[in-house]
């Protein structure tokens, strides 16, 4: 007898119920993958848009820093160069702080180049951003500055125009001589410095490297202001940026700061006490290099204290001194004194004294603050402070 074969029946609505709803699955796939991609295309384009402007923003302060010491410098060097042969006019502190501003550093201008390189080695970066007004505007901000470090540090107008190896061989060449005669030694070089046509020019042209500072910090805020403009870039998402790159640790709170916070470095001990009411003292107790006259010899420390008031900010410590409180007490236990040298060190000692705190007297009629930002770590017993021009420090609990 002959066997039948049984032929199955083929659902084919299910059939293609089921190759419509993977056709649908895979266009879906492509969609969200787009959407992704685009998406994370559109943050990469903002990211780099506002790496990018905060680094001409931080280049501009970095320019109105050179500016304003610029503008302070100017005032001091032209009082010397009027009172060249006025001895008396000058007085020590000040003679110092010319000589400073007149020999040559070997550190050159820089800046820190690391965000130009990221954007410019980056070859998806155009292609990311597709506004070419904004990468003209970059291209042309790197050049500009690029421009600036040529001529600061090669212009004869820009550039300190003494040596700094011509300075150190006076200063070696004095030997072991009394403070008097030291200062004699360096107002003597000073003196032929100014009658110099070199170093008379570089003062004259005070006035154009502020003006050339200017220049560049109203043309680069122009141009970044444009940026932030085309590129939608605001102020919040510059602030947010700014505080991704410091956001390890713990905000401070006003209950977290009262105590003792100490700062400590192999050659000196500085502290804040804080209070609950606002208020702080500073003290900081710095050993000096080892110095050596012929009256005496050894190291020395120099104690200063001052009281002030504090404030938190959103994540900023602001302090506000109070330099009219300042103290200043020398501890001379690490000096050894020749032989009939005891009244030359207490001289010194005291003049000393009174000179730093004539310093402190004068700051104290300028209205001051000092703002760091500032967060603790996981057992807030470790601050961690921010400077404005981004160096970093650690404060610790000083546990009674």
């Amino acid at each position: 007898m002959e066997k039948k074969t049984t032929r199955k029946k083929i659902d084919w609505q299910q059939f293609f119920i089921t190759v419509i709803g993977t056709a649908i699955g895979v266009a879906l796939t492509f969609v969200v993958s787009g959407i992704l991609e685009r998406r994370n295309k559109a943050q990469a384009q903002r990211l780099t848009a506002i790496m990018v402007i905060h680094d001409i923003d931080n280049t501009v302060n970095i320019f109105q820093s050179w500016k304003d010491n610029e503008e302070k410098g100017k005032a001091l060097l032209v009082y010397a160069l009027e009172h060249k042969d006025q001895k008396e006019a000058i007085p020590s502190d000040t003679l110092m702080n010319v000589l400073n501003l007149l020999v040559r550093s070997k550190t050159e201008y820089h800046f820190d180049t690391s965000k130009e390189q990221i954007f410019n080695s980056d070859a998806d970066t155009w292609q990311n951003l597709e506004n070419m007004k904004f990468i003209d505007n970059v291209q042309e901000f790197f050049y500009e500055r690029q421009r600036f470090l040529e001529i600061a540090n090669n212009a004869e107008w820009f550039r300190e125009p003494i040596p700094d190896e011509e300075f150190m061989q006076v200063i070696m060449n004095s030997g072991w001589v009394t403070e008097e005669e030291y200062f004699t030694e360096l107002w003597a070089f000073l003196r032929d410095k100014l009658q110099d046509k070199r170093v008379a020019y570089y003062i004259n042209v005070s006035h154009a490297r502020v003006e050339a500072l200017t220049q560049y910090i109203d043309k680069f805020t122009l141009l970044n202001e444009e940026n932030k403009f085309i590129m939608g870039i605001t102020d919040q998402e510059l602030e947010d940026y700014v505080n991704s790159l410091h956001n390890n640790g713990i905000a401070l709170t006003k209950g977290d700061l009262p105590g003792r916070w100490l700062f400590a470095s192999r050659d000196q001990n500085m502290e804040y006490i804080f209070h609950s009411d606002n208020t702080y003292t500073y003290s900081n107790a710095k050993n000096s290099s080892y110095v050596k006259t012929p009256y005496w010899s050894g190291v020395y420390t120099v104690k200063v204290t001052y009281k002030g008031t504090w404030a938190l900010q959103r994540d900023s410590l602001v302090l506000t001194p109070d330099y009219a409180s300042s103290d200043v007490q020398l501890d001379p236990s690490g000096i050894v004194v020749e032989k009939d040298g005891e009244k030359n060190l207490a001289e010194w000692l005291n003049q000393y004294q009174e000179t730093t705190l004539n310093y402190f007297r004068e700051e104290d009629d300028k209205e001051y603050q000092y703002a760091v930002k500032a967060r603790l770590d996981s057992s807030r017993d470790k601050m961690e402070w921010t400077e404005a021009d981004g160096t970093v420090r650690y404060m610790k609990r000083k546990r009674e």
